[in-house]
């Protein structure tokens, strides 16, 4: 489904302010930076800040987004899907440079849209779990302070999940 309204739900009135206490309200390093907590009437995405640029590396098209349904086992669980508070969600784990090859090379092993146009300079995972105790393992791997790439592993790291982000241009 394209668009998070199109969804069969459930629920239709989410409300990410008020409806659940465990509910993540704000990001972790580095993804706070470009990323913003979204809510629509099944539950929660992340998507890009309006100052930053996102596209899937296969796609012009598509509006990019983590929803909190995104991982494999959620296809038969009804709504609503949150983020929730949990140490895992509020710390971001930088991959250190011993163990950041191994990582990167893994990863562009198995997924064949991550490829880097420059070193990573900065590698984090980060672990959302959703409300039904889910996990979906976010990495981010930076190029410079102003562009990236997503990999969205739910369970697997797969190559429709990998999202590119920039930050725009000001006009001024």
């Amino acid at each position: 489904m394209a668009h998070p309204g199109a969804e069969n739900s459930l629920i239709t009135d989410f409300d990410c302010n008020t409806s659940y206490p465990d509910v993540m309200s704000s990001l972790p390093f580095p993804l706070a930076e470009f990323g913003a907590l979204m809510c629509f009437g099944n539950g929660q995405s992340i998507m890009a800040k309006p100052t930053w640029s996102w596209r899937y590396s296969g796609s012009f098209f598509d509006t990019p987004r983590i929803p909190a349904s995104a991982h494999d086992d959620m296809t038969a669980v009804p709504p609503p899907y949150y983020f929730r508070v949990t140490f895992s969600t509020t710390h971001a784990r930088e991959i250190k440079a011993d163990r950041k090859t191994r990582y990167l090379d893994r990863l562009m092993s198995d997924v064949v849209t991550f490829r880097p146009q420059a070193p990573i300079s900065e590698l984090y995972a980060i672990d959302l779990t959703n409300n039904h105790h889910v996990v979906i393992r976010v990495f981010v791997a930076l190029e410079t302070k102003t562009n990236g790439w997503l990999l969205v592993c739910n369970p697997e790291c797969r190559p429709e999940y990998v999202i590119l982000f920039k930050k725009r241009k000001s006009n001024r």
